[in-house]
């Protein structure tokens, strides 16, 4: 790739970036193109992790296309699924990061392939975290995820995973439903190896016939939730 093509696809994704936060672009501006100058643009794979689990901290993660799902880590390696980051949203495990705190064993996970931009944590710290607006925009943005996890532990609570999952199928209104094992696991706010198990059960039972690619519809599921 010639070293024009490489500026101008920079050029694309830092415009792409400013689109998705404007926030960002006043920043740079004030602070001669820090951002600019500073950002990292990588591409995650669906499937792929982004960020660690050992304390480190590359930068702060910023959406432009795709979706980043955040989870939680045990000891034992077990992942729990908190919110999801689509575009213009904000990763708040980066708070830990920029204020010295102890990293909360959190890492992200592409649902789909993904845009992303990590902009190192010593510039957020210098230049973001003394901007009103950035501080606004960010804890909008923490009061829609921390009401999330709320409403979603409320659903949880009160309705298990295989019904949430036969529902969710029964909303398709298809006998043949086009859908990787990932994509539905993000549709119910699970991983892809325990809805895979789901399915497989459901499958053993006779209600569904799973194929490449796509599930077939062979009994009514609504007989499934009655029982």
């Amino acid at each position: 790739m010639t070293s024009d093509k490489i500026l101008n696809n920079r050029l694309k994704y830092i415009d792409d970036l400013y689109k998705t936060y404007p926030v960002l672009k006043k920043i740079d501006k004030d602070n001669n193109n820090i951002i600019s100058t500073q950002a990292i643009f990588k591409t995650v794979h669906s499937e792929d992790y982004i960020g660690s689990t050992d304390g480190t901290c590359e930068g702060v993660l910023f959406v432009l296309r795709g979706t980043i799902k955040i989870q939680k880590i045990n000891h034992e390696g077990e992942e729990t699924n908190l919110y999801n980051i689509k575009e213009g949203g904000f990763c708040h495990e980066a708070l830990s990061c920029l204020s010295n705190l102890k990293s909360l064993n959190v890492t992200g996970k592409a649902i789909q392939d993904s845009e992303v931009c990590i902009i190192p944590s010593d510039v957020v710290r210098k230049y973001f975290m003394n901007d009103t607006q950035f501080l606004l925009y960010m804890y909008k943005d923490l009061y829609k995820k921390f009401n999330f996890v709320i409403e979603n532990k409320e659903e949880i609570i009160h309705e298990s995973l295989e019904s949430r999952l036969i529902k969710l199928l029964i909303n398709k209104n298809s006998k043949i439903i086009y859908a990787t094992h990932s994509e539905l696991a993000f549709e119910v706010d699970s991983v892809r190896e325990v809805i895979s198990r789901k399915l497989k059960s459901i499958e053993k039972k006779g209600y569904i016939k799973l194929e490449r690619g796509k599930i077939v519809i062979i009994k009514d599921l609504n007989e499934m939730l009655k029982k």
